[in-house]
């Protein structure tokens, strides 16, 4: 069949593959509208709010029930894979601005903050599954304030601890307590009048410890002390028996209201009673754990300072922040995703959002703006009037042809004539084409 031009038939798929090939537009290089930027336009297809609500609840639940929630709550259809790509993206985002951050600190000093009255200090770490079958540990830290509840009669009832925020990666010891200094500088540890440090005493929490606040009280986790006390009396007595019920109640009591050295007294006189290697080695680990820490297992004098004498607020950061969203059943991660989402989920049990989902949109916008300024000088150090090939020809500067190949490229391609642009043309057939047609057709 003919078209109105009498030289044109329908395209065959021979002629389909050759327009198809003329119609692919070349890669251009990155713009900028200001337009996107007034807008808070984020990259790819979907707008802010749109990737706001992906990102929260992405980092909330896993991702096919996150799409699933996006549809019955805004009916909008989104893939599992498009919601992991703009957590994790937005995941990226939050943690280089923490990073960001603790350089500002250094260079900058701190910030003025109110100065807190009384903080309390907790660190801890768990495991999550990999991919590769191994266990990471994750370790985390809260900060909060703490105060002791009175009833009314004025008895004191306890230690209340309040306005908990949380700082957790998976990074090294050395790495973790250098950017942990973000939140602990927004939180004042500085400029407290008092920190109380409560953890079980392992050495890279020491160090920790060190690293941002030496003058703060240590404490060793009371369940944790009282954990090595119950594993030598049961080496002793047996786990579950009468006896062992009873001489753990009263040790129990001892090491909460009676001086620490009542505590080892009392485990030296089972030492008689360890008849076997492995009963000896557990009185022994006891009683050397207990002694190298008599500093901080002196939980009478504690109490009657009001000072938390528990780390049960790091052992909930755990299940709120780490376990509710990474140890699900069945659940392995990609070590290069577990930071990113561990920062989304600060932002979330912070109670920081809207704030730092704020931050995530300046930060990629900080990022677009650095590249283009990256990309600027790179045109303007191009040659005015680059040297090519005929004219070194010309000139008879251009004696072989392995001085041609060890001469630096200028970068610049040949410019095509406007006429013969594929963009100009790719609605008409070439010469060659329109030939093979008019064939066809006087056939």
């Amino acid at each position: 069949m003919e078209s109105r031009s009498g030289y044109w038939s329908p395209i065959t798929k021979r002629e389909w593959s050759w327009h198809e090939a003329r119609d692919t537009a070349g890669i251009v290089r990155q713009v900028f509208f200001p337009l996107d930027e007034e807008l808070g336009l984020l990259p790819g297809r979907y707008t802010p709010r749109l990737q706001a609500a992906l990102t929260r609840m992405g980092s909330k639940m896993p991702f096919r029930e996150a799409v699933e929630e996006l549809w019955h709550g805004h009916k909008t259809a989104v893939g599992d894979a498009t919601c992991r790509r703009v957590t994790y993206r937005s995941g990226q985002a939050a943690e280089a601005i923490v990073c960001q951050e603790v350089a500002r600190l250094e260079k900058e000093g701190f910030d003025e903050t109110e100065a807190p009255e009384r903080l309390v200090l907790s660190a801890d770490g768990s495991f999550i599954h990999l991919t590769s079958g191994e266990w990471r540990e994750v370790k985390g830290m809260t900060v909060g304030e703490f105060e002791t509840e009175r009833s009314q009669g004025g008895k004191e009832e306890g230690v209340k601890t309040r306005n908990l925020s949380y700082f957790t990666r998976s990074y090294r010891a050395r790495e973790f307590e250098y950017f942990a200094l973000a939140e602990l500088a927004r939180r004042g540890l500085d400029k407290a009048e008092t920190v109380v440090a409560v953890t079980d005493g392992a050495e890279w929490l020491q160090r920790f410890i060190d690293y941002h606040c030496p003058k703060a009280v240590r404490i060793i986790d009371f369940a944790h002390a009282l954990g090595y006390v119950a594993e030598a009396g049961r080496a002793i007595w047996g786990e579950g028996t009468e006896a062992f019920e009873s001489w753990f109640a009263r040790s129990r009591h001892q090491l909460k209201h009676l001086p620490p050295k009542r505590t080892l007294a009392e485990l030296r006189l089972l030492q008689p009673k360890a008849k076997k290697d492995e009963q000896a080695a557990a009185l022994d680990g006891a009683q050397l754990y207990l002694q190298r820490r008599l500093d901080m297992i002196d939980y009478p004098y504690f109490q009657q300072r009001g000072y938390p004498i528990g780390s049960g607020s790091v052992e909930s950061a755990h299940k709120q922040v780490v376990q509710r969203r990474f140890k699900q059943a069945g659940m392995r991660w990609a070590p290069q995703n577990v930071d990113p989402l561990l920062a989304l989920r600060d932002l979330i049990c912070n109670k920081r959002w809207s704030e730092g989902w704020d931050h995530v949109v300046d930060y990629h916008w900080q990022q677009r703006r650095h590249t283009l300024s990256q990309c600027k000088p790179q045109e303007q150090s191009k040659p005015a009037t680059p040297v090519t090939f005929p004219a070194l020809k010309a000139t008879g500067l251009l004696a072989s042809a392995q001085e041609l190949d060890e001469m630096p490229s200028t970068g610049e391609k040949p410019k095509k004539d406007p006429k013969d642009h594929p963009w100009r043309n790719n609605k008409w057939p070439t010469k060659e084409s329109w030939r093979w047609n008019k064939s066809r057709q006087q056939n």
